[in-house]
């Protein structure tokens, strides 16, 4: 086992994107890395039979919806055929570190931690923003800084919070520590690394600091230690707080933003909180590994997928942050998502990959146990 697979042990066993309907059972059944059914191009111009077909990752569930809204238009428009298969991060990486002389996909979906990580491994061909047509109409910090990908999609960590048991609003990270919320809040466990990372991210940043300043980590650590005669519970599992929630054993949480957004449809009591410190933002990015024969199809892939009404309705379908600016939505979507970029800040991915598995083992030290 290598360096990369050591570091991918520390972080969560999937992405924070997995669909919210997974239960353990399916979800052994998704990781078998089932493919989905390639679209038809029966309706498709003739050009489009003759290109190679484009091997694409998503995260499953939900994520389905991306034959309708990008695959079946791709084709139809004539740029080619796309087979889809779900993959999380893990998964999609352990392959293509296997196969790195015959790349399983041409486009992988991945969280941005992971695609770092792989990109240092030589997994990734390195996007520049020249390669995306459309590069001055995406959110900041929608292309990877280290050139690993661009986001598809934001996701975040936020507060889950009921309102009906929670009167007085909630506006900042620090008012977890309210005492009105003794033993009414969850938070993430260690094991679930890829949202215990951005949790501490957005704690450190609520005491003015950031992944590089020690003393706000230290502080902030020391905080966390403080809060735990406070926490009904840890969970490794993202569906365990929404189930918890929704009985009414807890009132608050910290989440994933597309987790709580979906909640919020069948429980409008449960509603998302962008504290005034900001959420961590959680890029899903589009990546093309290296070594594969298609890049220019890849290419054409990203940029499609990144037009302003496949935007939109990845938006409206998913309940996702688009990548691209100005994209309108509907009333009911918008207090679902963020749409200020200014309420979203990213952590350095190289200083948190050297970071993280200490961050995780303190965590699990001082905090959880």
């Amino acid at each position: 086992m290598n360096k990369l697979n050591r570091r991918m042990d520390s972080l969560q066993q999937g992405d924070p994107g997995m669909p919210i309907n997974v239960t353990r059972r399916n979800m052994l059944e998704l990781l078998a890395g089932a493919a989905v059914a390639p679209v038809s191009l029966s309706a498709a111009p003739a050009s489009a039979q003759s290109l190679p077909p484009l091997r694409v990752t998503h995260f499953g569930g939900p994520y389905q919806v991306m034959r309708e809204i990008i695959a079946e238009p791709f084709a139809k428009d004539g740029l080619g055929q796309v087979s889809y298969e779900v993959e999380t991060g893990p998964t999609s990486v352990t392959k293509m570190q296997s196969q790195r002389d015959t790349p399983p996909f041409d486009v992988t979906m991945i969280s941005r931690s992971f695609a770092f990580r792989a990109l240092n491994a030589g997994l990734l061909q390195k996007l520049a923003p020249s390669d995306i047509q459309d590069a001055a109409s995406l959110r900041p910090g929608s292309i990877a800084a280290s050139g690993s990908g661009v986001a598809l999609m934001f996701d975040a960590m936020e507060i889950m919070v009921d309102t009906r048991q929670v009167k007085e609003p909630i506006t900042s990270w620090l008012d977890l520590w309210r005492p009105d919320l003794k033993g009414k809040i969850m938070l993430p466990a260690a094991f679930n690394g890829g949202a215990t990372v951005p949790f501490i991210g957005c704690i450190v940043r609520a005491l003015g600091g950031d992944e590089n300043n020690d003393a706000a980590v230290n502080e902030a650590f020391a905080r966390l230690k403080a809060l735990k005669s406070s926490v009904r519970g840890f969970y490794s599992d993202g569906n365990q707080p929404m189930e918890v929630i929704e009985r009414g054993d807890i009132a608050v949480g910290a989440q994933f933003l597309i987790r709580i957004a979906n909640l919020n449809r069948r429980s409008p009591h449960i509603v998302n909180v962008t504290p005034k410190e900001g959420a961590c933002a959680v890029p899903y990015d589009l990546c093309i590994p290296a070594g594969i024969k298609s890049t220019d199809l890849a290419r054409t892939y990203v940029n499609y997928a990144l037009k302003g009404d496949v935007q939109k309705k990845l938006a409206e379908r998913l309940l996702v942050t688009p990548s691209r600016l100005g994209v309108e939505v509907s009333s009911d979507v918008r207090p679902l998502i963020i749409t200020d970029p200014s309420q979203m800040f990213f952590m350095d991915d190289a200083v948190t990959a050297k970071k993280q598995q200490a961050w995780l083992d303190r965590y699990t030290r001082e905090v959880q146990s």
